[in-house]
């Protein structure tokens, strides 16, 4: 009996060890098996040693490169680039899964997009760098179609360098356009800190307009609250245009030539102090603004109670260091605006205000989102 019992023991402990060997052996992670995983397995662990990404797409090609914190575009005059968005890109490239293996046959690349442009084909290359040693690399092909509406994308992708095509699923939005790849916002000056807007002709005429004492109200000093614009929210836009204030194209300064286009001036300033000056001139079909800010302690006047109480005004020592900043940012560019700011900017007096018969009326609210 008790050898009976210790067969069966021995034989239950044999069965154990063997079923926690098999778990083991499935859940182990093959080191020969590349079909499934991460497509860059190793990328989230050297993503602060990426210093350069180099775009080349029949497209565009150009270069990002890192300095201190910041990126910055190599072929636009080392203008920066959108921080977010470059880190974004470079997170979702660690993040991207391997769904399946495709092909490792060339004359399969051009239907799944892989080809490079080298072999005649249209896909966009990145490559990651530290300094001149290649970190990873991808060439980006088709998004493949799915069901899904939401969420991340399905795409076909070669490591560069590599045979290997792959079906990869990920967060892969990586634009091969340059200009989509800048900072864009130039400035943004809440338009509650306004009080008051000078547009000045280049004859000196001056079309003011004052905040009238309540958030979000604006109108000219002659007629304040009685004011009426072209359209109604005329006064609300141009008190706001330099809140989170986004441009199409920058330039160098000191390469820029206005070919003698006149000049206006537009004056922003705060209640706390800060002075921004815009100078915008219409050039071949397009609006190109400079900027200057200043800090004038005698402007500074009490704001309206609401207007306080959203905490947006800035002491006087907190206002000439937001000049310092601006002026160090921006006095080196020219910056290229759309049609909307570019006229706010420029606007004469009779472009603002008129008879009360003359309003253009705001299109109805068809979309719901009115008060």
């Amino acid at each position: 009996m008790i050898k009976k019992l210790n067969s069966l023991t021995i034989l239950f402990l044999i069965t154990i060890v063997m079923v926690v060997l098999m778990l083991i052996t499935i859940q182990r992670p093959s080191d020969n098996n590349d079909d499934e995983g991460l497509l860059f397995p190793e990328l989230f662990g050297q993503l602060n040693l990426v210093d350069t990404l180099q775009f080349k797409s029949a497209q565009d090609e150009f270069t990002l490169f890192k300095k201190g914190e910041d990126w910055f575009i190599k072929e636009r005059l080392n203008y920066p680039a959108d921080f977010d968005l470059v880190k974004r890109a470079l997170i979702d490239l660690s993040d991207t899964k391997i769904l399946e293996r495709k092909t490792d046959n060339p004359e399969q690349y051009f239907r799944l997009g892989v080809a490079g442009l080298e072999e005649g084909g249209e896909s966009l290359t990145l490559t990651m760098l530290n300094g001149d040693k290649t970190i990873a690399g991808l060439v980006l092909g088709n998004e493949r179609e799915t069901t899904a509406k939401m969420g991340a994308k399905q795409f076909y992708v070669r490591r560069e360098g590599e045979a290997k095509a792959w079906l990869a699923e990920g967060y892969l939005n990586i634009n091969p356009l340059m200009l989509n790849w800048i900072k864009s916002e130039v400035i943004n000056i809440a338009r509650e800190r306004i009080a008051e807007v000078n547009i000045i002709q280049p004859t000196g005429q001056t079309a003011t307009l004052v905040n009238l004492g309540v958030k979000d109200k604006f109108g000219t000093p002659s007629s304040l609250e009685k004011t009426v614009f072209k359209y109604e929210q005329l006064g609300y836009d141009i008190a706001g245009t330099l809140f989170q204030l986004r441009m199409e194209d920058v330039k160098s300064a000191k390469d820029f030539s206005r070919d003698g286009a006149e000049v206006v001036t537009a004056e922003f300033i705060t209640f706390d102090g800060l002075k921004v000056i815009a100078k915008t001139s219409f050039n071949d079909g397009a609006y190109f603004t400079t900027f200057q800010a200043e800090f004038d302690g005698s402007t500074i006047k009490a704001a309206p109670k609401d207007i306080q109480e959203l905490n947006v005004l800035q002491t006087p020592e907190q206002v000439q260091a937001e000049v310092a900043e601006i002026n160090g940012e921006l006095r080196d560019w020219v910056y290229r605006f759309g049609g909307f700011v570019g006229t706010n900017l420029m606007r004469a007096k009779a472009d603002m205000v008129t008879e009360s018969e003359n309003v253009i009326p705001m299109p109805a609210d068809v979309m719901g989102f009115g008060s």
